[in-house]
């Protein structure tokens, strides 16, 4: 019986010992493109900026792809979009603007775990979801989705740049990295000043949620991870064509303390490379936009 534990014991700490050092070999191939960028996207040594009290930095995050895809910066849907990049150096009263970019690095759930609990909770009911969460909260492992890893690594490295002396911090990020930014605004309000969510999304395409029900299980925690009363300083970008999130499925985020703009009338042409109209604000004729580039530097003049 000893020997069967052991050996159980060793299986454990060799699948959790591989699972660490393919997560540190991920994040190894995806530093390279980390750092600070300028208004063309090239990084530049942090020993460039002299005086990191008087910078507002905007710390972006690009969206992902499925839950086991390394999803690195250099690929165009993930690259820093020109609507922020024209903030690099602008003057926000007496601060001065920067920009990093972050690659998250992380693959979440294999297919087997989420195919399997799709198949336990494919007759569930919404109305039922809360109690699913928090009665099988250690069945479901959610902790281990891609998205809940993608945001550890950003307050991680939130907590680096203010222990290196940045104290004005923006998060931003389009699709999953705006979810992210949003939930991390809530949740750590003292660590971060703003945040600008562009078509913030997660947990799979509208489509996909109705033919898979596990994602709208998982979305729904996702939700629940929001604290909503916390969360101001936010400008959020919605399209009633996006195929990820809707003005109507991102309601719960329409609040007061929000500066909510519905671009569902933007003449910009979507890109099917940037994901349709899910990528809209991704696009150079977006960043072209007077009334986009004034509300960008309202919203962060209003901040400070």
């Amino acid at each position: 019986m000893n020997k069967i534990l052991i050996t159980i014991l060793f299986i454990l700490l060799s699948t959790n010992s591989f699972a660490d050092k393919k997560f540190e070999k991920d994040l190894k191939k995806v530093s390279k493109d980390n750092g600070f960028i300028n208004n063309t996207g090239k990084i530049y040594p942090i020993e460039n900026i002299s005086n990191k009290k008087n910078i507002v930095l905007i710390l972006y995050t690009h969206g992902s792809q499925g839950e086991q895809t390394l999803d690195k910066c250099n690929k165009k849907w993930n690259k820093v979009p020109p609507i922020i990049l024209n903030l690099h150096d602008k003057k926000i009263k007496d601060l001065k603007v920067k920009i990093y970019h972050l690659c998250s690095g992380v693959r979440g759930w294999t297919e087997n775990h989420w195919r399997k609990m799709d198949n336990i909770y494919k007759n569930s009911s919404k109305d039922n979801f809360s109690k699913i969460i928090k009665d099988d909260f250690d069945i479901i492992k959610f902790s281990g989705a891609k998205q809940f890893r993608k945001q550890k690594l950003i307050i991680n490295k939130v907590d680096e740049l203010i222990n290196i002396g940045f104290e004005n911090i923006i998060l931003a990020g389009h699709s999953a990295g705006g979810w992210a930014s949003i939930t991390l605004k809530s949740k750590y309000p003292n660590k971060i000043s703003g945040t600008i969510a562009i078509n913030p999304a997660f947990s799979g395409k509208l489509n996909n949620r109705r033919e898979w029900k596990f994602w709208e299980l998982v979305r729904t925690y996702g939700v629940s991870q929001i604290d909503l009363k916390n969360l101001n300083n936010t400008i959020i970008y919605v399209h009633d064509k996006d195929g990820w999130e809707t003005s109507k499925t991102l309601s719960f985020l329409n609040l007061n303390t929000v500066v909510y703009k519905d671009i569902s009338k933007s003449d910009c042409k979507a890109k099917l490379i940037f994901g349709k109209h899910h990528g809209i604000p991704l696009t150079k004729c977006f960043a072209e936009k007077q009334s986009n580039v004034k509300d960008m530097i309202n919203f962060l003049e209003q901040i400070y």
